[in-house]
Parts: structure tokens; C-alpha cells; sequence
């Protein structure tokens, strides 16, 4: 029984840890989406609307 224990406890460590890096990446993507979308909104206005 304690090496269930162990191991259960052992997951919910692990599963928070991943929780905290999915939060971390996803805060990533957006910011990087954004300058993405920041580039290629300032690279149309400049090929076409000037």
C-alpha cells in the first residue's frame, strides 16, 4: 500500500509540474502570436497600402 501511496503521490507531483509548464508554453504562444501577427500586419500595410 505505500508504494501505491509513493506513486500516487509521485503522479500528482508530476502532473502539477506539466500543469505549470502547459500554463507557461500557452503564455508563450500568445505572445508570440501576437508580434507574429504585429509583423505581418506591418508588412502587408507596407507592401500594399502605401
Amino acid at each position: 500500500m505505500q508504494d501505491e501511496d509513493k506513486l500516487i503521490a509521485l503522479l500528482c507531483e508530476n502532473n502539477a509540474l506539466l500543469s505549470k509548464i502547459n500554463t507557461n508554453m500557452l503564455k508563450v504562444f500568445w505572445i508570440v502570436a501576437i508580434f507574429a501577427l504585429l509583423y505581418f500586419g506591418l508588412m502587408i500595410y507596407l507592401l500594399f497600402l502605401r
